[in-house]
């Protein structure tokens, strides 16, 4: 009895409450950057958009960027255990945005016709127009979260590229994004 008097004042009581409501809008209103994620196995180069990646380690520096299962960028990124990430900055051109978005490097070469690249210390392209920041990383940790790939990679080189503001995921899409 006094065990059962206990557990009610501590142990909620059962409920018969819906479950909550699940608003998939919620999480629109999270921050994302647009980032060029790049790649490169057996002679071919490739990249892709994503809107995630941050930093979550400082010592050593590491970042996490989650690419879709089915992605190409994310295969090879298995295969080769490397990444580089740009940062796309608010002046970027939709027409970028497509280039890597929008297309599958399965159906095309989309460094062939694109020239605004370097390469870094560890062979992947860069973007360098339209960018603030680059980054290149050596994956870490894999984890598969179902829709998407979760790679952790530490930083091997970075650098400043220029002064223009971030493209935030909200910026695309007040500013940038055409109506398709």
């Amino acid at each position: 009895a006094v065990a059962d008097a206990l557990a009610a004042e501590i142990l909620p009581a059962p409920s018969d409450a819906p479950a909550p409501k699940m608003d998939n809008n919620a999480v629109f209103k999270l921050s994302y950057g647009l980032y060029v994620l790049t790649t490169k196995e057996n002679g071919k180069d490739n990249g892709c958009i994503t809107n995630t990646c941050l930093q979550v380690a400082a010592e050593p520096t590491r970042l996490a960027v989650s690419v879709q299962m089915g992605n190409l960028t994310r295969e090879v990124i298995e295969n080769t255990g490397k990444f580089n990430v740009s940062v796309l900055t608010e002046d970027v051109p939709f027409e970028t945005i497509r280039h890597f978005g929008m297309q599958s490097g399965r159906d095309v070469d989309k460094f062939k016709d694109f020239s605004a690249v370097k390469r870094g210390h560890n062979g992947l392209y860069y973007v360098t127009e339209h960018t603030n920041a680059m980054f290149s990383c050596k994956v870490v940790q894999t984890t598969d979260l179902g829709s998407h790939v979760l790679f952790i990679g530490e930083v091997t080189e970075s650098k400043v590229l220029g002064d223009g503001e971030s493209c935030t995921y909200a910026y695309y899409h007040k500013a940038i994004k055409q109506k398709l």
